[in-house]
C-alpha cells in the first residue's frame, strides 16, 4: 500500500519522499515500444533523465507532450516538439496497463485479490468440514 504523507501542494521541493509521484514514459510512435520509463516528482529533473535516457535509442527528433513547460525547457533546438493530444490513445494505454500491473499490490484494486480471498475462505470452509 502506497501512504501519501502530504499533499504535493503542502510539500517543499526538495521532500522527495512525500507527495504526488509521476510516471514519465518515452515510447516509439509506431511500434509502441517502450524505450525509457522513469518515476519521480513532476520537476524539470524528471524529464532530463527521461530525455538523456531516450537520446541515442531511435533517430527520431520529435518529441509530442502534453502542455507542461518542463518539456520546453529541457528539450533541445534541433528536436521538434509539439504539443498534441492525436497520439495520447498508445500511451494511455501503455499507463493502464502499467498502473493494473501495480495495482497488485492494492488488494481493493486488483479483481484477483478477491478471487483468490473467496478460495481461500472456500478452502478453510472444506477443512473445518473434515
Amino acid at each position: 500500500m502506497v501512504v501519501c504523507g502530504k499533499k504535493q501542494r503542502h510539500c517543499l521541493p526538495d521532500e522527495l519522499e512525500a507527495g504526488d509521484c509521476w510516471i514519465g514514459l518515452s515510447l516509439a510512435q509506431l511500434s509502441g515500444l517502450i524505450l525509457c520509463g522513469r518515476v519521480g516528482k513532476h520537476t524539470d529533473s524528471l524529464v532530463i533523465e527521461l530525455v538523456a535516457s531516450t537520446e541515442g535509442k531511435t533517430e527520431c527528433k520529435e518529441w509530442g507532450t502534453d502542455g507542461w513547460s518542463g518539456y520546453g525547457r529541457v528539450l533541445s533546438s534541433d528536436v521538434d516538439h509539439y504539443i498534441s493530444k492525436v497520439l495520447t490513445q498508445r500511451l494511455e494505454r501503455t499507463n493502464s496497463t502499467l498502473r493494473q500491473q501495480t495495482g497488485r499490490w492494492h488488494r481493493r484494486q486488483n479483481k484477483f485479490a478477491r478471487v483468490v480471498g473467496a478460495d481461500k475462505d472456500h478452502f478453510a470452509l472444506g477443512h473445518q468440514l473434515l
